[in-house]
């Protein structure tokens, strides 16, 4: 039983390999979601590191030529081994590249005096900003399946999982069955698993399907 509001087959034809397995495959469409879902994160920490907006958007175009280049080669062959951490180390290093490159040249003389205040990403990450960049990521695969869903199934989903309203209070706003809101939840919450377990820590488990 599905309750009104939600769709049955909604999402259902969508594939069930990772995104990450798909941009190794070179699917052009994959590749691009991917940078999608990550380019705010390397912005944002490009940003922490001293950059202007125009220099870490450079930069955050050379760090994705490096994982276009090396996503095939990328393992998770270590516990705590992560994409998330192998790009901060590309980031990282593309940041070294930047701040040497622009120090070949005294500032006013077609260098940066930006250049001169990049402090290099430190190799354990503050558990502040790790807590943000967590969030930062969430947010944005939440962004990027938003319209693989019809409005009522996003509704429920987002007031009982993102609002931490109950699922009784959800189902009376909306007007639907307290089937439909866990179902709703389940749905969303198991796509975001299908198609980022690979490139997000710490997602969600879809839960029940019905109150019981």
């Amino acid at each position: 039983m599905t309750g009104p509001g939600v769709s049955p087959g909604e999402s259902q034809d969508l594939t069930s390999t990772s995104l990450l397995e798909r941009a190794r495959g070179q699917d052009k469409q994959a590749w691009e979601r991917l940078v999608d879902l990550y380019t705010p994160l390397v912005y944002a920490w490009c940003r922490r590191s001293g950059l202007q907006p125009a220099d870490a958007a450079d930069v955050g175009q050379e760090v994705f030529r490096a994982v276009a280049r090396g996503l095939t080669g990328f393992r998770r062959d270590r516990a705590g081994d992560t994409f998330r951490g192998w790009l901060r180390t590309i980031t990282r290093n593309k940041l070294r590249d930047f701040a040497d490159a622009r120090k070949r040249y005294p500032p006013g003389a077609g260098g940066s005096d930006a250049a001169y205040q990049v402090e290099q990403l430190p190799d354990q990450e503050p558990e502040a900003d790790l807590t943000a960049d967590r969030q930062l990521l969430y947010q944005r695969a939440l962004e990027v399946v938003r319209t693989e869903f019809e409005e009522r199934t996003w509704q429920a989903f987002w007031l009982v999982v993102v609002e931490d309203v109950s699922a009784d209070e959800a189902a009376r706003q909306l007007g639907v069955s307290l089937n439909a809101v866990y179902l709703a939840k389940s749905r969303v919450l198991r796509r975001l698993r299908e198609e980022f377990a690979d490139l997000i820590e710490d997602l969600p488990e879809p839960g029940p399907t019905s109150p019981g």
